[in-house]
């Protein structure tokens, strides 16, 4: 055995493990491949510190707008707050101040119209009588003032609204007549129904028609709506002879009453008949009517705007 080994080693001394001969070229060749093999393959990550930059960029944007907005919305609201809350510094002489321009509003009303100016200055200031009123607990309606006459108000403009005729009989009693602290208001409630009337009435009624029988076309007068436009101005007439009666204590009121009424009387008469049964006369009486509706409605308008402005006033 030891024989064989011997011998495997000097076999193996004379092929494997014979030392070589290596030039020095190859030598060389040799060292370059090993110092090049130890270099670094990888690409040079030149974008990840770019990366970093931006993204700490963005944190910063987005952290600073969120925290001047939330500046700026504390800051608003704040200031909205201070807004609505009242001004506890106004002192009683600016409050008392403020009521004076407010009423100093009403004060500045002027119209062109002598009549009307005087009409809205005293309508501005009536009132109601106290005298003789139903209590409120005794009352029908609540939201009128009523009196032991049987005459009733609205609480609000002052107007009529009804009366109240009790135990007497329309057929054989006479009406019952308001007293003389009542008539302003009998008076504004009798324009005010007329004015009421005209506004539901929209349209005047026509005055004309046509007449066409294949053969012969032509205007003709329209007699039902010239009957209509009389029996109209007959109840204005009536009414505003009721209202002159109640209206002395206004001088201006009673003479812009009597203008109308006498409208109303002229246009009754004219629509009365149509002797001359003529087109041209007709389109007259319609525009008799069209003028006296906006002299009712003109006058009411004032009496309402002082009302009005009276109720404004008393909630100061």
């Amino acid at each position: 055995m030891e024989d064989k080994l011997k011998n495997l080693r000097k076999d193996m001394d004379g092929t494997v493990l014979k030392k070589g001969e290596v030039s020095e070229r190859e030598k060389e060749r040799i060292y370059y491949t090993v110092i090049h093999s130890r270099s670094s393959k990888r690409k040079p990550r030149r974008l990840v510190p770019a990366l970093s930059f931006v993204t700490c960029l963005l944190l910063v944007f987005i952290l600073g707008s969120n925290g001047v907005a939330n500046y700026f919305g504390t800051e608003q609201g704040l200031e909205k707050e201070e807004q609505e809350q009242p001004d506890l510094s106004v002192g009683d002489d600016e409050v008392e101040k403020k009521m004076e321009n407010e009423q100093a509003e009403f004060d500045k009303r002027k119209f062109p119209d002598e009549h009307y100016q005087k009409i809205y200055d005293y309508l501005l200031k009536w009132e109601l009588p106290e005298e003789n009123r139903i209590s409120l607990e005794d009352s029908e309606i609540p939201s009128n003032i009523e009196y032991e006459n049987g005459y009733s108000f609205s609480k609000d403009t002052g107007y009529i609204s009804s009366i109240n005729w009790g135990q007497r009989d329309p057929e054989v009693d006479d009406q019952p007549l308001p007293t003389e602290d009542q008539y302003m208001g009998v008076v504004m409630g009798y324009i005010n129904e007329k004015a009421a009337d005209i506004e539901v009435e929209l349209l005047s009624p026509p005055v004309v028609g046509v007449y066409n029988n294949e053969v012969d076309f032509r205007w003709v007068v329209n007699v039902d709506g010239i009957k209509e436009i009389h029996d109209r101005s007959a109840l204005v007439r009536d009414r505003m002879e009721l209202a002159m009666n109640y209206s002395d204590e206004l001088p201006a009121l009673k003479s812009e009453i009597d203008k109308i009424y006498t409208k109303a009387d002229t246009l009754a008469n004219d629509s009365a008949s149509l002797e001359d049964d003529s087109i041209e006369k007709a389109r007259e009486i319609e525009q008799q009517y069209v003028v006296l509706k906006q002299s009712i409605v003109n006058l009411a308008g004032i009496i309402d705007l002082a009302r009005k402005d009276k109720l404004n006033e008393q909630s100061y």
